[in-house]
């Protein structure tokens, strides 16, 4: 895997010299180097999502790194005073346009990196509304954000990756033939106080 390997001294901290703002099938055949010495680093950034999606390790190894390699997945870079402020993925082929991960470093959080986030992942996607989702206990977290850009909520999924817990998408449904749907659905659940909101 590649988040086993050995990382550089010091204090894990990336700074803005050693990374670029764009990581795709382009900057990888430019810098190979990059599967070494960069991945693993960003790849560790991302490892406190774990927590929401059981084998995350794995879909980063199997599905994230194959796609960078075949250009159907990008990892763009936000930096705010020379450090690594946040990160997403996303995810461009026949099949769907979507923003599959995001993650604001707790420093920066609440100073507008999610939103560059948003902004720079609609540019990559040509796609102002990609499809989405989140767990049900971050939808506080994202509600503002998905009202400003009039996200529209698609589909409650109980249990879909985490037992007695829901992921929620929105602008599209979630592919049904997904690495982490384990467990099976039940109905019932009601998503708290969420309306369908349209921008204007």
């Amino acid at each position: 895997m590649l988040r086993d390997r050995p990382f550089s001294e010091g204090s894990g901290v990336i700074g803005y010299p050693e990374l670029p703002r764009l990581i795709d099938r382009k900057y990888l055949g430019s810098n190979p180097d990059a599967f070494q010495n960069l991945l693993p680093r960003i790849f560790d950034h991302l490892s406190e999502l774990s927590g929401y999606y059981p084998g995350f390790d794995e879909w980063l190894d199997k599905k994230v790194l194959p796609g960078l390699m075949s250009g159907e997945r990008s990892i763009l870079l936000e930096y705010r005073r020379g450090d690594l402020s946040g990160l997403a993925i996303v995810k461009d082929d026949e099949s769907e346009q979507k923003l599959c991960c995001l993650r604001v470093l707790p420093p920066y959080q609440g100073t507008g990196v999610g939103l560059k986030l948003f902004e720079r992942s609609f540019e990559v996607l040509n796609n102002d509304s990609p499809l989405l989702s989140i767990a049900e206990e971050q939808l506080v977290v994202f509600r503002k954000i998905f009202q400003y850009y009039g996200f529209e909520f698609a589909k409650i999924y109980p249990d879909y990756y985490r037992p007695f817990k829901a992921e929620l998408s929105f602008n599209g449904l979630i592919e049904s033939d997904s690495n982490f749907s384990l467990l099976k659905p039940f109905t019932g659940f009601q998503l708290p106080k969420f309306r369908k909101s349209t921008h204007g």
